[in-house]
């Protein structure tokens, strides 16, 4: 286990700089009508795709792992996310969020795993759990360099601009960024999108993988449909 550590910093768990980030937003125009009867949806398991320079010392089923564990995470901060802002002075939701316990349990009764989970039909998912819809996630992390190599540069920034600056040591721009990240939701009913979200941005060292995490889907829950005015 302890080999997987280094990993969830090295795929850019980190802070995710959304003053850099590009942002689209889709809602269908029929969103009302097709979700006037939606009482239930359930969130699940985010998948996960890792590009870009991987480390060497890591197998495929350790990434496999990590996908999975990180697959969790995300879908655990997206419920999280969803009902943060689910109901403020000027909106509340009209639908209830299905737990995730139940989410994960359902799914297992019925003998889909996490990385099956990203395949399955919706509407069958959809039926399965009970629910009149179902939210997907998809986060794709490129990574560049490690966590230790995009310290380095930092350090070396911050060298540079305590004893002189660019003005008296004239250095070409290097980037210490380790991951690009892009990430998307979608609410899904009877196999067609209602909603989508999604955003790109960048990455470095020195955040914890909770941060990065909590970032991406606070954005996402912020802009969750299902609402109307008080």
């Amino acid at each position: 286990m302890k080999k997987f550590l280094p990993f969830l910093t090295l795929t850019g768990i980190a802070l995710l700089f959304f003053t850099s980030c590009a942002h689209k937003n889709y809602t269908t125009s029929a969103f009302d009508q097709q979700t006037s009867k939606h009482r239930v949806i359930a969130i699940l398991p985010a998948e996960m795709i890792f590009t870009g320079i991987q480390p060497k010392n890591l197998t495929s089923e350790d990434i496999a792992k990590i996908e999975e564990s990180e697959s969790r995470a995300f879908q655990n901060s997206l419920f999280n996310g969803i009902l943060r802002h689910a109901n403020t002075k000027k909106y509340t939701t009209y639908v209830s969020v299905q737990d995730i316990s139940t989410t994960i349990g359902l799914l297992e009764k019925n003998n889909i795993s996490i990385r099956d989970s990203w395949r399955e039909d919706d509407k069958k998912l959809a039926t399965l759990l009970g629910v009149d819809a179902v939210v997907r996630m998809r986060i794709n992390k490129k990574r560049y360099m490690s966590d230790l190599a995009s310290m380095g540069i930092g350090m070396g920034k911050e060298i540079l601009n305590t004893i002189g600056g660019s003005a008296r040591f004239p250095v070409p721009y290097v980037s210490n960024k380790t991951n690009d990240i892009y990430a998307s939701c979608n609410i899904v009913s009877n196999n067609q999108t209602l909603w989508n979200d999604n955003y790109q941005g960048g990455s470095d060292y020195n955040r914890p993988s909770e941060y990065v995490i909590d970032n991406i889907t606070d954005n996402f829950g912020k802009h969750f449909p299902y609402r109307k005015r008080r």
